[in-house]
């Protein structure tokens, strides 16, 4: 093998390790969110009773990160997932609120989030962007402030 090949493989090897460690360091960053708001760490599998068929992430090919809780009485599940497969795929952070949507108002977030009302769950998130660098997951300090307000 020459040494160019050693290079790309090395590449690819310390490619995977840095995603992994990041996934790594997030699932420990919102477990510790979790206890801190008194929310119930699932893991990968979402409630049953938060039904996404129906909505624009209908699609969603999996899901991570899952907490459930009910700050003040209000039930909200926040989640890790990805939407869709392939090239045309992206990945977000979805929360999703057991209520109605006229008691959320987007704006008071950002103008950037989506509020989706399926059944009895609003879903709140970023649509997929089309940008240069998407949006992704969103950072933790953000995720806990929308809880917290949410919460209230």
């Amino acid at each position: 093998m020459s040494i160019w090949a050693y290079v790309v493989v090395s590449g690819f090897a310390a490619l995977f390790v840095w995603f992994w460690w990041n996934g790594r360091v997030r699932a420990g960053a919102v477990q510790a969110l979790a206890a801190t708001l008194g929310f119930h760490y699932l893991g990968e599998a979402l409630p049953r009773n938060l039904d996404l068929a129906g909505s624009p992430l209908a699609s969603a090919s999996s899901v991570w990160n899952v907490i459930d809780g009910e700050p003040s009485g209000k039930r909200i599940v926040a989640f890790d997932c990805a939407i869709g497969q392939g090239k045309g795929s992206w990945q977000g952070t979805i929360i999703a609120v057991k209520t109605e949507a006229s008691t959320i108002s987007v704006s008071f977030f950002d103008p950037a989030l989506h509020l989706e009302q399926v059944r009895d769950w609003v879903l709140i998130y970023r649509p997929k962007d089309y940008g240069l660098i998407p949006s992704g997951l969103m950072p933790i300090p953000e995720l806990q402030a929308y809880l917290e307000a949410i919460a209230i």
